[in-house]
């Protein structure tokens, strides 16, 4: 990614920081509907695991300018 692509990005993403909590329920309401099969690999009470997609999130967008140290090796 460019320096600029890397800053759209990031000041993307702090649009969305505010609304953290439906950000995720849209997510995963969208996963579910178009992959009904992927909801039994998680838990009833999707509470924490929607914290965690967006703490995730939040970690890799921060992040973008040094991806070499986020992803794993090939």
């Amino acid at each position: 990614m460019t320096p600029q692509q890397v800053e759209l990005v990031q000041k993307s993403f702090q649009k969305v920081v505010p609304i953290a909590a439906t950000a995720a329920d849209l997510f995963y309401n969208r996963l579910f509907e178009i992959a009904p099969e992927t909801r039994a690999l998680f838990p009833t009470d999707m509470t924490q695991q929607k914290i965690k997609l967006m703490a995730m999130l939040g970690t890799a967008v921060t992040n973008l300018h040094k991806l070499d140290e986020i992803l794993p090796a090939p």
